[in-house]
């Protein structure tokens, strides 16, 4: 489509003919067919996947089935809180009363999920769509249990990760050989660096307790103070390189310190490596953690939060990069998961009366 306009010179002899604050344009549009163009504006709201004013829901994982296993409480968390078995029609199938404060629900390597409390640990089986509930050992759970992370055929992949130390291992073991293969060591440097230096700093009572625990442990004194005086500083954050298991027989290793992006093979080792940067100057960029997979189609997607709102990239496994966008709808969300194309999260509107709702929306390809 274009069109024809009386020239300027026309228009400037018949000036003093038009209105001061008007020009008259003659336009001649030619007979023109146009290709038709998609416009799609984002405009529709999450769905509900479950949601009541009786109480709010504060952690959530899917069974084998499809069913809902919601951590839940009336009125806060340390009140007390209930675990709720919803079926595929959002009816409740049973209910299980938890004692002391819940944190989180976690499922593991074998997709048993978990509760986990201030003082407990529990695993929630369910068996003819009702709860089998049975009290696990807590430090067993978190020592040979909560450390794996995945297995391929005869391998399980584990780690001796710590929250008070800046550095860990991924480690593979061979349950038919019984052999122990490690991975890869991960350690931020320049974290390692303030952490041991923190010893030069304290005062001598501090220096003669680490001192006398390291001839009781062999653990270095250097590492007892940091463990107890610099990982409570603001200057430490606790390590993040994430392992995940793609498809059945690969491994990748986010390693956020050395910036790469490893893939691993059991039967080949380490075969490639490539750059990743989503994770720099995360301040400005808004990075979080932590990496999202998939729970069916394998894909990772990196977290970013700006103005209150999250914003989900796929990662490309090929060359490291990050995807287009996809915005949620709500700001503020909590406990995000995504399961076959979908992102599912808690949200409650602020300042409202309305309890703590799960939604969902499709992830844009």
């Amino acid at each position: 489509m274009y069109m024809k306009t009386t020239p300027f010179s026309s228009l400037k002899k018949n000036r003093k003919r038009a209105l001061s604050d008007t020009i008259w344009l003659k336009m001649v549009l030619n007979d023109l067919t146009l290709k038709d163009i998609e416009v799609v504006a984002r405009t529709e709201r999450p769905d509900t996947v479950f949601g009541t004013q009786e109480y709010s829901v504060e952690d959530f994982e899917f069974d084998k089935n499809g069913n809902l296993v919601l951590l839940t409480y009336e009125k806060n968390i340390q009140s007390g809180s209930v675990l709720k078995l919803i079926g595929t029609d959002n009816k409740v199938l049973d209910n299980f009363f938890v004692e002391g404060t819940a944190l989180d629900l976690q499922t593991d390597f074998r997709n048993n999920i978990h509760l986990v409390t201030e003082d407990q640990v529990y695993l929630v089986m369910i068996q003819s769509q009702q709860f089998d509930v049975y009290l696990e050992e807590r430090d067993y759970y978190f020592r040979y249990v909560a450390p794996v992370i995945d297995t391929i055929g005869e391998n399980i992949y584990f780690s001796n990760y710590s929250d008070l130390y800046p550095a860990f291992d991924y480690y593979e073991f061979d349950r038919k050989d019984s052999v122990y293969n490690c991975l890869m060591k991960i350690q931020d440097d320049l974290m390692m660096e303030l952490y041991r230096s923190e010893f030069k700093y304290v005062d001598a009572r501090t220096k003669i307790w680490a001192h006398q625990k390291q001839i009781e442990t062999g653990i270095d004194k250097e590492i007892w103070v940091g463990a107890t005086v610099f990982t409570n500083s603001v200057y430490y954050q606790p390590l993040y390189a994430p392992l995940f298991k793609i498809g059945s027989d690969s491994i990748l290793i986010f390693d956020h310190y050395a910036d790469q992006l490893f893939l691993y093979r059991p039967d080949f080792g380490k075969i490639d490596s490539t750059e990743i940067n989503y994770h720099k100057d995360a301040r400005q960029s808004g990075w979080e953690q932590p990496l999202i997979q998939d729970e069916v189609n394998g894909k990772i997607y990196a977290l970013f939060e700006r103005g209150g709102y999250s914003y989900l990239h796929e990662i490309d496994l090929t060359d490291g990069s990050i995807k287009q966008s996809f915005k949620l709808y709500y700001k503020y969300t909590e406990r995000i998961k995504i399961k076959n194309g979908k992102v599912f999260y808690i949200y409650r509107p602020f300042e409202s009366i309305q309890k703590k709702y799960i939604y969902s929306e499709k992830l844009s390809s």
